[in-house]
Protein backbone atom coordinates (compact mmCIF):
# COMPACT_ATOMS: atom_id res chain seq x y z
CA UNK A 1 0.00 0.00 0.00
CA UNK A 2 1.64 3.82 -0.86
CA UNK A 3 2.68 5.73 1.70
CA UNK A 4 -0.55 8.02 3.01
CA UNK A 5 -0.29 11.65 3.82
CA UNK A 6 -1.56 12.68 7.18
CA UNK A 7 -2.76 15.43 5.26
CA UNK A 8 -6.61 15.46 4.91
CA UNK A 9 -7.79 15.18 0.85
CA UNK A 10 -11.17 16.23 -0.42
CA UNK A 11 -12.78 14.32 -3.14
CA UNK A 12 -14.95 16.15 -5.44
CA UNK A 13 -17.72 14.17 -6.73
CA UNK A 14 -19.38 15.24 -10.35
CA UNK A 15 -20.87 13.11 -12.30
CA UNK A 16 -19.51 10.11 -10.76
CA UNK A 17 -21.59 9.38 -7.63
CA UNK A 18 -20.43 5.51 -6.91
CA UNK A 19 -17.72 3.94 -5.05
CA UNK A 20 -16.38 1.29 -7.94
CA UNK A 21 -14.60 2.49 -10.48
CA UNK A 22 -14.08 6.09 -9.12
CA UNK A 23 -10.73 6.29 -9.76
CA UNK A 24 -10.53 10.41 -8.00
CA UNK A 25 -11.71 8.50 -4.43
CA UNK A 26 -9.95 5.35 -4.92
CA UNK A 27 -6.36 7.69 -5.34
CA UNK A 28 -7.63 9.73 -2.41
CA UNK A 29 -7.96 6.82 0.18
CA UNK A 30 -4.91 5.28 -0.99
CA UNK A 31 -2.66 8.61 -0.40
CA UNK A 32 -3.83 10.11 2.74
CA UNK A 33 -5.49 9.42 6.28
CA UNK A 34 -8.67 11.13 5.81
CA UNK A 35 -10.65 12.05 2.91
CA UNK A 36 -13.72 14.55 2.66
CA UNK A 37 -16.40 13.23 -0.22
CA UNK A 38 -18.30 16.63 -1.60
CA UNK A 39 -20.87 17.33 -4.11
CA UNK A 40 -20.88 21.18 -5.42
CA UNK A 41 -24.67 22.66 -6.97
CA UNK A 42 -23.47 24.76 -8.86
CA UNK A 43 -26.39 24.75 -11.58
CA UNK A 44 -29.10 24.40 -8.55
CA UNK A 45 -32.58 26.20 -10.31
CA UNK A 46 -34.95 26.28 -7.55
CA UNK A 47 -37.61 28.25 -9.85
CA UNK A 48 -37.14 25.67 -12.34
CA UNK A 49 -35.40 22.87 -12.05
CA UNK A 50 -35.02 20.29 -14.77
CA UNK A 51 -35.81 16.77 -14.93
CA UNK A 52 -32.44 16.35 -13.89
CA UNK A 53 -32.89 17.41 -10.55
CA UNK A 54 -35.27 15.00 -9.26
CA UNK A 55 -32.67 12.48 -10.47
CA UNK A 56 -30.17 13.57 -8.60
CA UNK A 57 -32.12 14.43 -5.64
CA UNK A 58 -32.57 10.03 -5.53
CA UNK A 59 -29.06 9.29 -6.35
CA UNK A 60 -27.11 11.68 -3.81
CA UNK A 61 -29.23 10.57 -0.93
CA UNK A 62 -28.44 6.70 -2.34
CA UNK A 63 -24.82 7.90 -2.53
CA UNK A 64 -24.81 9.33 0.72
CA UNK A 65 -26.26 6.14 2.89
CA UNK A 66 -23.80 4.11 1.00
CA UNK A 67 -20.86 6.81 2.44
CA UNK A 68 -22.71 6.17 6.08
CA UNK A 69 -23.74 9.49 5.92
CA UNK A 70 -20.29 11.18 5.13
CA UNK A 71 -21.31 12.68 1.75
CA UNK A 72 -20.99 16.67 2.26
CA UNK A 73 -23.77 18.68 -0.12
CA UNK A 74 -22.87 22.55 -1.16
CA UNK A 75 -25.18 24.94 -3.07
CA UNK A 76 -23.51 27.45 -4.61
CA UNK A 77 -20.24 28.83 -7.00
CA UNK A 78 -17.83 26.15 -6.89
CA UNK A 79 -14.51 28.16 -5.97
CA UNK A 80 -16.20 30.03 -3.64
CA UNK A 81 -17.76 26.60 -2.00
CA UNK A 82 -13.77 25.29 -2.65
CA UNK A 83 -12.00 28.29 -0.66
CA UNK A 84 -14.47 27.76 2.16
CA UNK A 85 -14.25 23.68 2.69
CA UNK A 86 -10.08 24.14 2.05
CA UNK A 87 -9.94 26.57 4.97
CA UNK A 88 -12.47 24.97 7.31
CA UNK A 89 -11.48 21.13 6.81
CA UNK A 90 -7.74 21.95 6.20
CA UNK A 91 -8.24 20.23 2.96
CA UNK A 92 -4.36 19.75 1.64
CA UNK A 93 -5.34 18.11 -1.88
CA UNK A 94 -8.24 17.70 -4.38
CA UNK A 95 -9.22 15.18 -6.39
CA UNK A 96 -11.91 14.68 -9.30
CA UNK A 97 -12.74 12.67 -12.24
CA UNK A 98 -12.60 15.02 -15.40
CA UNK A 99 -15.58 16.55 -17.10
CA UNK A 100 -15.40 17.39 -20.85
CA UNK A 101 -18.68 19.54 -21.83
CA UNK A 102 -16.49 22.97 -22.54
CA UNK A 103 -18.22 25.00 -19.76
CA UNK A 104 -17.22 22.81 -16.98
CA UNK A 105 -13.77 22.01 -18.97
CA UNK A 106 -13.06 25.35 -18.69
CA UNK A 107 -14.10 26.39 -15.01
CA UNK A 108 -12.27 22.51 -14.21
CA UNK A 109 -8.69 24.10 -15.67
CA UNK A 110 -8.93 27.51 -13.94
CA UNK A 111 -10.01 26.09 -10.54
CA UNK A 112 -7.06 23.34 -11.03
CA UNK A 113 -4.44 26.42 -11.68
CA UNK A 114 -6.05 28.12 -8.61
CA UNK A 115 -5.65 25.48 -6.01
CA UNK A 116 -2.07 24.61 -7.59
CA UNK A 117 -1.42 28.87 -6.48
CA UNK A 118 -2.62 28.26 -3.03
CA UNK A 119 -0.50 25.63 -2.54
CA UNK A 120 -3.06 22.73 -2.64
CA UNK A 121 -1.84 19.44 -4.38
CA UNK A 122 -4.61 18.57 -7.36
CA UNK A 123 -5.04 16.08 -9.95
CA UNK A 124 -7.80 14.93 -12.14
CA UNK A 125 -8.37 11.39 -13.48
CA UNK A 126 -10.15 9.55 -16.45
CA UNK A 127 -13.33 8.16 -14.98
CA UNK A 128 -16.40 8.92 -16.86
CA UNK A 129 -15.94 7.46 -20.31
CA UNK A 130 -13.87 4.44 -21.68
CA UNK A 131 -11.60 6.57 -23.60
CA UNK A 132 -10.13 9.71 -23.27
CA UNK A 133 -11.57 12.17 -25.82
CA UNK A 134 -8.24 12.20 -27.30
CA UNK A 135 -6.59 8.51 -26.95
CA UNK A 136 -9.04 8.03 -30.14
CA UNK A 137 -6.90 9.96 -33.03
CA UNK A 138 -6.75 9.19 -37.02
CA UNK A 139 -3.11 7.77 -38.35
CA UNK A 140 -2.22 12.03 -38.93
CA UNK A 141 -3.04 12.26 -34.76
CA UNK A 142 -6.36 14.73 -35.66
CA UNK A 143 -9.91 13.83 -34.25
CA UNK A 144 -12.18 11.97 -36.19
CA UNK A 145 -15.08 14.01 -37.64
CA UNK A 146 -16.94 10.34 -39.02
CA UNK A 147 -18.19 7.82 -36.72
CA UNK A 148 -17.48 4.18 -38.11
CA UNK A 149 -14.07 5.14 -38.77
CA UNK A 150 -13.68 5.94 -35.31
CA UNK A 151 -15.43 3.31 -33.91
CA UNK A 152 -13.39 0.61 -35.80
CA UNK A 153 -9.88 2.65 -34.51
CA UNK A 154 -12.02 2.55 -31.05
CA UNK A 155 -12.75 -1.30 -31.06
CA UNK A 156 -8.95 -1.97 -31.55
CA UNK A 157 -8.37 -0.31 -28.19
CA UNK A 158 -8.55 -2.85 -24.89
CA UNK A 159 -11.51 -2.24 -22.91
CA UNK A 160 -9.61 -1.21 -19.38
CA UNK A 161 -11.19 -2.98 -16.16
CA UNK A 162 -12.58 -1.30 -13.81
CA UNK A 163 -11.22 -0.41 -10.65
CA UNK A 164 -12.50 -2.20 -7.34
CA UNK A 165 -14.70 -0.11 -5.00
CA UNK A 166 -14.08 1.10 -1.70
CA UNK A 167 -12.97 -1.38 1.44
CA UNK A 168 -15.33 -1.18 4.12
CA UNK A 169 -12.19 -0.89 6.50
CA UNK A 170 -11.43 2.40 3.91
CA UNK A 171 -14.88 3.93 5.07
CA UNK A 172 -13.76 4.52 8.71
CA UNK A 173 -11.47 7.55 6.88
CA UNK A 174 -13.83 9.73 5.49
CA UNK A 175 -14.08 12.50 6.80
CA UNK A 176 -17.75 12.74 9.07
CA UNK A 177 -20.31 15.79 8.27
CA UNK A 178 -21.01 18.62 10.76
CA UNK A 179 -24.88 18.97 10.53
CA UNK A 180 -24.08 22.10 9.74
CA UNK A 181 -21.93 21.99 7.33
CA UNK A 182 -24.03 22.36 3.78
CA UNK A 183 -27.25 21.75 2.62
CA UNK A 184 -29.73 18.86 2.76
CA UNK A 185 -30.15 16.78 -0.14
CA UNK A 186 -33.51 16.59 0.85
CA UNK A 187 -34.39 20.00 -0.33
CA UNK A 188 -33.61 19.86 -3.66
CA UNK A 189 -36.26 21.25 -6.04
CA UNK A 190 -38.80 19.27 -7.40
CA UNK A 191 -42.03 20.02 -9.38
CA UNK A 192 -45.57 18.05 -9.52
CA UNK A 193 -44.89 17.19 -13.43
CA UNK A 194 -41.94 14.94 -11.95
CA UNK A 195 -44.00 12.76 -9.84
CA UNK A 196 -44.51 10.27 -12.39
CA UNK A 197 -40.72 9.21 -12.63
CA UNK A 198 -40.85 7.44 -9.72
CA UNK A 199 -42.89 4.54 -11.45
CA UNK A 200 -40.72 4.30 -13.64
CA UNK A 201 -37.10 4.71 -11.83
CA UNK A 202 -35.06 3.92 -8.83
CA UNK A 203 -32.21 6.24 -8.86
CA UNK A 204 -29.85 4.36 -6.98
CA UNK A 205 -26.76 2.25 -7.31
CA UNK A 206 -28.78 -1.17 -6.55
CA UNK A 207 -31.05 -0.53 -9.22
CA UNK A 208 -28.81 -0.17 -11.76
CA UNK A 209 -27.18 -3.39 -11.09
CA UNK A 210 -29.85 -5.11 -11.00
CA UNK A 211 -30.87 -3.62 -14.49
CA UNK A 212 -27.58 -3.89 -16.21
CA UNK A 213 -27.80 -7.78 -14.70
CA UNK A 214 -31.41 -8.16 -16.01
CA UNK A 215 -30.46 -6.90 -19.82
CA UNK A 216 -27.37 -9.33 -19.78
CA UNK A 217 -29.08 -12.14 -18.76
CA UNK A 218 -31.40 -11.49 -21.83
CA UNK A 219 -32.54 -8.77 -24.34
CA UNK A 220 -28.74 -8.15 -25.45
CA UNK A 221 -29.15 -10.96 -27.39
CA UNK A 222 -31.51 -9.68 -29.14
CA UNK A 223 -30.66 -5.49 -28.89
CA UNK A 224 -30.01 -5.34 -32.82
CA UNK A 225 -33.68 -5.35 -33.40
CA UNK A 226 -35.54 -5.01 -30.58
CA UNK A 227 -33.87 -1.72 -29.78
CA UNK A 228 -35.68 0.03 -32.94
CA UNK A 229 -39.38 -1.09 -30.96
CA UNK A 230 -40.50 1.18 -28.81
CA UNK A 231 -43.27 -0.72 -27.49
CA UNK A 232 -40.72 -3.83 -26.57
CA UNK A 233 -38.35 -3.34 -23.69
CA UNK A 234 -35.40 -3.67 -26.04
CA UNK A 235 -33.18 -0.62 -24.91
CA UNK A 236 -30.99 -1.07 -22.30
CA UNK A 237 -32.05 2.31 -20.54
CA UNK A 238 -28.71 2.81 -18.72
CA UNK A 239 -28.50 6.25 -20.29
CA UNK A 240 -29.62 7.55 -16.27
CA UNK A 241 -27.25 5.62 -14.76
CA UNK A 242 -24.63 6.58 -16.79
CA UNK A 243 -25.50 10.34 -17.00
CA UNK A 244 -24.67 10.53 -13.14
CA UNK A 245 -21.80 7.87 -12.66
CA UNK A 246 -23.89 5.07 -10.83
CA UNK A 247 -22.42 3.23 -13.25
CA UNK A 248 -19.40 3.89 -15.21
CA UNK A 249 -19.19 2.88 -18.81
CA UNK A 250 -16.28 0.64 -17.82
CA UNK A 251 -18.46 -1.25 -15.98
CA UNK A 252 -21.07 -1.67 -18.04
CA UNK A 253 -18.87 -2.76 -21.19
CA UNK A 254 -16.77 -5.09 -19.20
CA UNK A 255 -20.33 -6.82 -18.02
CA UNK A 256 -21.73 -6.88 -21.76
CA UNK A 257 -18.34 -7.65 -23.73
CA UNK A 258 -18.55 -10.99 -25.01
CA UNK A 259 -21.96 -11.69 -24.81
CA UNK A 260 -24.12 -13.04 -27.75
CA UNK A 261 -25.33 -9.64 -29.67
CA UNK A 262 -23.00 -7.42 -27.45
CA UNK A 263 -21.39 -5.68 -30.22
CA UNK A 264 -23.95 -3.72 -31.43
CA UNK A 265 -24.92 -2.18 -28.08
CA UNK A 266 -20.87 -2.01 -27.75
CA UNK A 267 -20.97 0.35 -30.85
CA UNK A 268 -24.14 2.57 -29.24
CA UNK A 269 -21.91 3.01 -26.19
CA UNK A 270 -18.79 4.57 -28.45
CA UNK A 271 -21.49 6.29 -30.40
CA UNK A 272 -21.60 8.06 -26.84
CA UNK A 273 -17.89 8.12 -26.70
CA UNK A 274 -17.79 9.84 -30.24
CA UNK A 275 -20.01 12.18 -29.58
CA UNK A 276 -17.67 13.52 -26.13
CA UNK A 277 -15.08 13.06 -28.91
CA UNK A 278 -16.92 15.36 -31.20
CA UNK A 279 -17.35 18.04 -28.08
CA UNK A 280 -13.98 18.18 -27.04
CA UNK A 281 -12.37 18.81 -30.41
CA UNK A 282 -15.00 21.26 -31.62
CA UNK A 283 -16.64 22.61 -28.47
CA UNK A 284 -18.57 25.06 -30.75
CA UNK A 285 -20.84 22.35 -32.01
CA UNK A 286 -22.88 22.48 -28.19
CA UNK A 287 -24.39 25.51 -30.27
CA UNK A 288 -23.15 26.20 -33.79
CA UNK A 289 -23.94 23.74 -36.81
CA UNK A 290 -21.16 22.21 -37.86
CA UNK A 291 -21.79 22.35 -41.54
CA UNK A 292 -21.74 26.11 -41.62
CA UNK A 293 -24.50 26.26 -44.86
CA UNK A 294 -26.71 25.73 -42.21
CA UNK A 295 -26.36 29.12 -40.71
CA UNK A 296 -28.37 30.48 -43.63
CA UNK A 297 -31.27 28.42 -42.52
CA UNK A 298 -34.37 30.27 -42.19
CA UNK A 299 -35.50 28.86 -39.17
CA UNK A 300 -39.22 29.45 -38.12
CA UNK A 301 -40.00 31.39 -34.98
CA UNK A 302 -43.43 29.48 -34.31
CA UNK A 303 -44.31 29.93 -30.57
CA UNK A 304 -47.36 27.60 -30.89
CA UNK A 305 -45.86 24.68 -32.99
CA UNK A 306 -43.10 24.29 -30.21
CA UNK A 307 -45.56 24.54 -27.41
CA UNK A 308 -47.80 21.94 -29.43
CA UNK A 309 -45.05 19.61 -30.25
CA UNK A 310 -43.62 20.12 -26.92
CA UNK A 311 -47.08 18.88 -24.69
CA UNK A 312 -47.53 15.53 -27.59
CA UNK A 313 -50.36 17.75 -28.96
CA UNK A 314 -49.34 17.95 -32.99
CA UNK A 315 -52.03 15.85 -34.22
CA UNK A 316 -49.18 12.83 -35.92
CA UNK A 317 -49.64 10.25 -33.01
CA UNK A 318 -46.10 8.78 -33.54
CA UNK A 319 -44.86 12.04 -32.64
CA UNK A 320 -47.17 12.70 -29.67
CA UNK A 321 -46.55 9.63 -28.40
CA UNK A 322 -42.80 10.07 -28.00
CA UNK A 323 -43.30 13.06 -26.76
CA UNK A 324 -45.75 12.39 -23.68
CA UNK A 325 -43.40 9.17 -22.86
CA UNK A 326 -40.82 12.10 -22.26
CA UNK A 327 -42.95 14.39 -20.65
CA UNK A 328 -44.46 11.83 -17.79
CA UNK A 329 -41.11 9.20 -17.56
CA UNK A 330 -38.21 11.55 -17.88
CA UNK A 331 -36.92 8.97 -21.31
CA UNK A 332 -37.90 8.57 -24.50
CA UNK A 333 -36.99 5.63 -27.03
CA UNK A 334 -34.23 6.08 -28.86
CA UNK A 335 -35.92 5.43 -32.28
CA UNK A 336 -38.72 8.00 -30.67
CA UNK A 337 -35.78 10.85 -30.67
CA UNK A 338 -35.07 10.87 -34.11
CA UNK A 339 -38.42 10.84 -35.44
CA UNK A 340 -39.58 13.68 -33.12
CA UNK A 341 -36.05 15.53 -33.82
CA UNK A 342 -36.61 15.02 -37.69
CA UNK A 343 -40.45 16.49 -37.37
CA UNK A 344 -39.66 19.47 -35.31
CA UNK A 345 -36.40 20.53 -37.52
CA UNK A 346 -37.86 19.30 -41.21
CA UNK A 347 -41.50 19.33 -40.88
CA UNK A 348 -42.10 22.51 -38.73
CA UNK A 349 -38.72 24.25 -39.71
CA UNK A 350 -38.45 25.14 -35.85
CA UNK A 351 -34.41 25.70 -35.11
CA UNK A 352 -32.45 22.45 -33.30
CA UNK A 353 -31.35 24.13 -30.64
CA UNK A 354 -34.87 24.63 -29.37
CA UNK A 355 -35.45 21.24 -29.44
CA UNK A 356 -31.78 20.56 -27.66
CA UNK A 357 -32.72 22.91 -24.91
CA UNK A 358 -36.18 21.58 -24.30
CA UNK A 359 -34.82 17.75 -24.02
CA UNK A 360 -32.19 19.19 -21.26
CA UNK A 361 -35.17 19.88 -19.32
CA UNK A 362 -36.82 16.81 -19.44
CA UNK A 363 -34.51 14.16 -19.79
CA UNK A 364 -33.00 12.04 -17.17
CA UNK A 365 -30.43 11.02 -19.20
CA UNK A 366 -29.80 14.37 -21.07
CA UNK A 367 -25.57 14.27 -21.77
CA UNK A 368 -24.73 17.56 -23.30
CA UNK A 369 -22.49 15.75 -25.91
CA UNK A 370 -24.74 13.14 -26.70
CA UNK A 371 -28.11 15.23 -26.72
CA UNK A 372 -26.50 17.88 -28.87
CA UNK A 373 -24.67 15.61 -31.32
CA UNK A 374 -28.08 13.87 -31.83
CA UNK A 375 -29.90 16.95 -32.62
CA UNK A 376 -27.32 17.97 -35.27
CA UNK A 377 -27.48 14.95 -36.68
CA UNK A 378 -31.11 14.84 -36.71
CA UNK A 379 -31.36 18.31 -38.43
CA UNK A 380 -28.55 17.43 -41.24
CA UNK A 381 -26.09 20.11 -40.09
CA UNK A 382 -23.92 18.13 -37.82
CA UNK A 383 -20.94 15.92 -38.42
CA UNK A 384 -21.47 12.21 -40.03
CA UNK A 385 -25.34 13.28 -39.71
CA UNK A 386 -28.48 12.39 -41.45
CA UNK A 387 -28.40 13.62 -44.81
CA UNK A 388 -30.78 17.02 -44.94
CA UNK A 389 -32.93 15.35 -47.41
CA UNK A 390 -33.72 12.53 -45.45
CA UNK A 391 -36.53 13.66 -43.54
CA UNK A 392 -37.95 10.40 -40.99
CA UNK A 393 -41.91 10.33 -42.12
CA UNK A 394 -43.62 9.59 -38.78
CA UNK A 395 -46.52 7.77 -40.28
CA UNK A 396 -44.35 5.31 -42.38
CA UNK A 397 -42.13 5.10 -38.95
CA UNK A 398 -44.83 3.92 -36.85
CA UNK A 399 -46.11 1.71 -39.09
CA UNK A 400 -42.89 -0.08 -39.60
CA UNK A 401 -41.50 -0.22 -35.55
CA UNK A 402 -45.02 0.18 -33.91
CA UNK A 403 -47.27 -1.86 -36.73
CA UNK A 404 -49.92 -3.12 -34.38
CA UNK A 405 -49.83 0.50 -32.60
CA UNK A 406 -49.15 -0.62 -29.40
CA UNK A 407 -46.47 2.00 -28.15
CA UNK A 408 -49.37 4.86 -29.37
CA UNK A 409 -52.08 3.32 -27.49
CA UNK A 410 -49.96 3.50 -24.72
CA UNK A 411 -49.54 7.11 -24.59
CA UNK A 412 -52.63 8.23 -26.65
CA UNK A 413 -55.32 6.29 -24.98
CA UNK A 414 -57.80 8.65 -26.70
CA UNK A 415 -56.74 6.42 -29.91
CA UNK A 416 -57.02 3.08 -28.20
CA UNK A 417 -59.57 1.84 -30.13
CA UNK A 418 -59.03 3.07 -33.43
CA UNK A 419 -57.84 0.24 -35.84
CA UNK A 420 -54.50 -0.90 -36.32
CA UNK A 421 -54.96 0.76 -40.19
CA UNK A 422 -55.36 3.86 -38.57
CA UNK A 423 -54.07 4.61 -35.52
CA UNK A 424 -50.63 6.09 -36.93
CA UNK A 425 -53.24 8.01 -39.65
CA UNK A 426 -56.26 9.38 -38.07
CA UNK A 427 -56.98 12.32 -40.27
CA UNK A 428 -57.33 9.12 -42.97
CA UNK A 429 -60.13 7.41 -41.36
CA UNK A 430 -63.55 7.56 -42.48
CA UNK A 431 -66.09 9.29 -39.61
CA UNK A 432 -68.07 6.08 -38.68
CA UNK A 433 -64.37 4.90 -37.46
CA UNK A 434 -63.83 7.51 -35.86
CA UNK A 435 -67.36 7.50 -33.88
CA UNK A 436 -66.76 3.59 -33.38
CA UNK A 437 -63.42 4.56 -31.91
CA UNK A 438 -64.43 7.10 -29.67
CA UNK A 439 -62.10 9.96 -31.58
CA UNK A 440 -62.97 13.38 -32.45
CA UNK A 441 -60.41 15.07 -34.42
CA UNK A 442 -60.47 18.64 -33.16
CA UNK A 443 -61.87 17.59 -30.06
CA UNK A 444 -60.50 15.20 -27.47
CA UNK A 445 -57.32 14.85 -30.09
CA UNK A 446 -55.92 17.27 -32.37
CA UNK A 447 -55.75 17.64 -36.12
CA UNK A 448 -52.49 17.69 -37.66
CA UNK A 449 -50.88 20.96 -37.44
CA UNK A 450 -48.85 20.47 -40.78
CA UNK A 451 -49.63 18.15 -43.79
CA UNK A 452 -46.52 15.88 -43.47
CA UNK A 453 -46.32 15.93 -47.52
CA UNK A 454 -46.34 19.82 -47.83
CA UNK A 455 -43.86 20.32 -44.71
CA UNK A 456 -41.58 17.47 -46.45
CA UNK A 457 -41.64 19.80 -49.59
CA UNK A 458 -41.11 23.35 -47.68
CA UNK A 459 -38.03 21.61 -45.97
CA UNK A 460 -36.88 20.63 -49.53
CA UNK A 461 -37.39 23.44 -50.81
CA UNK A 462 -35.25 25.41 -48.07
CA UNK A 463 -32.04 22.82 -48.43
CA UNK A 464 -32.19 23.91 -51.78
CA UNK A 465 -31.68 27.47 -51.30
CA UNK A 466 -28.72 26.67 -48.74
CA UNK A 467 -27.07 23.29 -49.43
CA UNK A 468 -24.49 25.71 -52.30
Amino acid sequence: MPHTSPDTALCWLRNDLRLDDNPALAYALRHHAKVLCVYIDSERDDADPPAKAWWLRGALLDLQQQLQGRLLYRVGEEQAQLQELISQFRIAAVYWNRRYEPGPRERDAETKQWLAGQGVRVASFPGNLLFEPWEVAKADDTPYRVFTPFYKAARTKALVDPQPGVAAADLARLVPVPPDAGQCIEDIPRRAWMNGFATHWQPTREAALRHLEAFAAGPIASYADARNMPAAQGCSQMSPYLHFGQLSPREIACRVSGLEGAEPYLRELIWREFAFHIQYHWPQSVDQPMDLRFERMAWRKDEGSLVAWQRGQTGIPMVDAGMRELWHTGFMHNRLRMVVASFLCKHLLIDWREGARWFEYTLLDADLANNRMGWQWSAGSGVDAAPYFRIFNPVAQGQRFDGRGAYVRRWLPELARLPDKWVHQPWEASTVILQQAGVVLGGNYPNPIIDLKAGRQRALQLWEQIKG
